[in-house]
């Protein structure tokens, strides 16, 4: 149950990530911007774990165009294609105080003109949800200033808002996860159980397996997406928690992954 919820509960966060996976890039010509993003899609197809692969990078004059394989036992796209402002906002967010070598490349981006198109594409349903950024809008990112904490805050907050466009989500015959939120110091799946499949006094008297499970499965997970998910939640002081609650009872149990693990979850660079 635990690795099938992880695989599932995980893969939306992944989403808002792939900005992060651009080159280190300098100088502003286009002649510049046309050969690294030709370097990058000769990279592709680019692993994205669960959710899926990024397909192609490619600068067609006026944007910056990625094409990611979505997985849709994960990802909604009809969902996505139905939310073009709430997606929009999400991207944007986490744009917002980005890294030395991510402003590098919006930088270059905004001084040749160039916008960012990103197109999901469903890899059964071939369905599109499309998202665009203009260069007007990325230069507006990069010259907003927001406090660092708060910014920590607003990633965590846009990845969460793009997750929870997806939910609820069946995870496995006895869970649902109906939505991911901040509750006091974890950011925290909220997980209804069917009891007469997996009672919850079960998940509590099998507490450690259930956490090592997750642990293992979280671990296991080496894509840059996920760890940049990891990371956001260490930054921000989150564990992760899984709260399972009976449909019928009520009764809820919280498996809790502390900071101290989801550190050394974290592949150094």
């Amino acid at each position: 149950m635990t690795g099938n919820l992880l695989k599932k509960s995980s893969g939306f966060i992944l989403l808002c990530s792939i900005s992060l996976l651009m080159l280190v890039m300098t100088g502003c010509q286009e002649a510049k911007l046309k050969t690294v993003i030709g370097v990058a899609n000769k990279q592709c197809p680019i692993d994205m774990g669960a959710v899926g692969t990024i397909t192609s990078i490619i600068y067609d004059g006026n944007n910056v165009v990625y094409t990611m394989n979505m997985n849709e036992e994960i990802t909604n796209i009809k969902i996505l294609k139905d939310n073009p402002e709430s997606m929009k906002s999400s991207i944007t967010m986490m744009f917002q105080n980005p890294t030395a070598n991510v402003k590098e490349m919006l930088k270059l981006m905004a001084k040749c003109n160039s916008g960012l198109r990103m197109i999901f594409v469903g890899n059964k349903s071939g369905e599109q949800a499309v998202c665009e950024l203009t260069a007007e809008e990325l230069k507006e990112v990069i010259n907003t200033n927001a406090d660092p904490a708060q910014s920590g805050q607003t990633k965590l907050e846009a990845q969460l808002k793009m997750a929870n466009l997806q939910f609820p989500m069946q995870a496995s015959k006895e869970v649902i996860v109906e939505k991911i939120e901040v509750i006091g110091e974890s950011v925290v799946y909220i997980c209804s159980v069917d009891e007469e499949l997996c009672p919850i006094s079960q998940i509590e008297e099998n507490a450690a397996e259930v956490k090592e499970g997750i642990v293992s499965t979280l671990a296991s997970q080496t894509d840059p997406a996920t760890q940049i998910f990891i990371k956001t939640c260490i930054d921000n002081n989150k564990s992760i928690a899984y709260r399972y609650i009976g449909k019928e009872s009520g009764q809820q149990y919280d498996v809790i992954i502390p900071l101290s693990d989801l550190k050394k979850m974290l592949i150094e660079k």
